[in-house]
């Protein structure tokens, strides 16, 4: 079960996993936030320690689930962040949080194009399991350590499988822009993203917009290069949130209408129109 934050907390920043992923990653993230900052991830039903529940299929249902388990917490500061099909959900969550009236201070999404273009590889949920495993080996969207361990692989592939059917059936249908700042990141290696898609996030929020590119594929969230530009943006989101915590004065992302992106070495790059 999840928990709130602490008092002490500036910002909770609840974490939503890949297809068929746990929470359990994230935990490590606690080491990789600025001080004020609390991580807190999400348990799916059908994954990790809830893996003998039956997952859900529909992605409004999943939302209806992520805001059970946030609970009190949107009652504070907070921020979403979701990886893959997590940074779908989390889109998708911030927008019903919007509608309620409780919307998070920064969405972060990572290792998925935009919502609103194409799916990025053919569609493989109805496929058999050994096809549908060896698909997702090609575009490498499953842990090396999991194809490594062919009786773990087939406990997990339900949870896969019904998270994969979402991501290949949905359907971008919303008008508004949202108005909550996004911070997007992909691996440049990954053959599930490209930097246009990703960039084609900004599209999607009237707020400011910046895209991290950074070395490597899919998976990338134990990388030391990752984690530093997680803590920067984190740091970067204003009072009362967290900048008192970290001591720094900066406000939320860059100035609105201008997407910059970071690539590898630390330097950072404004994106052109036709780069977008």
């Amino acid at each position: 079960m999840t928990q709130v934050s602490s008092p002490e907390s500036r910002l909770t920043l609840y974490c939503l996993p890949h297809a068929g992923g746990s929470a359990r990653p994230y935990g490590r993230l606690e080491a990789a936030v600025p001080r004020g900052v609390r991580v807190v991830p999400l348990e799916l039903p059908g994954h990790g320690r809830r893996l003998r529940e039956r997952p859900l299929r529909d992605m409004g249902q999943v939302v209806t689930e992520v805001i059970r388990l946030m609970g009190e917490g949107r009652g504070r500061p907070f921020a979403l962040f979701g990886h893959s099909f997590g940074a779908l959900v989390g889109y998708e969550t911030t927008r019903r949080l919007r509608q309620l009236g409780t919307p998070p201070e920064l969405l972060l999404v990572s290792g998925r194009n935009s919502a609103a273009w194409p799916l990025s590889h053919e569609p493989l949920h109805l496929l058999p399991d050994p096809s549908f495993a060896a698909g997702l080996s090609r575009m490498g969207g499953i842990p090396e350590a999991l194809l490594a361990e062919p009786a773990v692989l087939r406990v997990y592939l339900p949870s896969l499988r019904a998270d994969l059917r979402m991501v290949e059936t949905y359907a971008h249908t919303h008008r508004e822009p949202l108005e909550v700042p996004i911070a997007a990141f992909a691996g440049l290696q990954d053959r599930l993203t490209d930097p246009a898609g990703m960039a084609a996030w900004a599209e999607l929020t009237s707020r400011p917009f910046d895209l991290t590119l950074l070395r490597g594929g899919h998976f990338f969230l134990d990388e030391p290069e990752f984690r530093t530009a997680m803590e920067s943006r984190l740091g970067r989101i204003g009072p009362p949130a967290v900048a008192a915590a970290t001591g720094s004065g900066s406000t939320a992302g860059p100035e609105h209408g201008r997407e910059r992106s970071r690539v590898p070495g630390g330097t950072t790059a404004e994106l052109s129109e036709e780069e977008i």
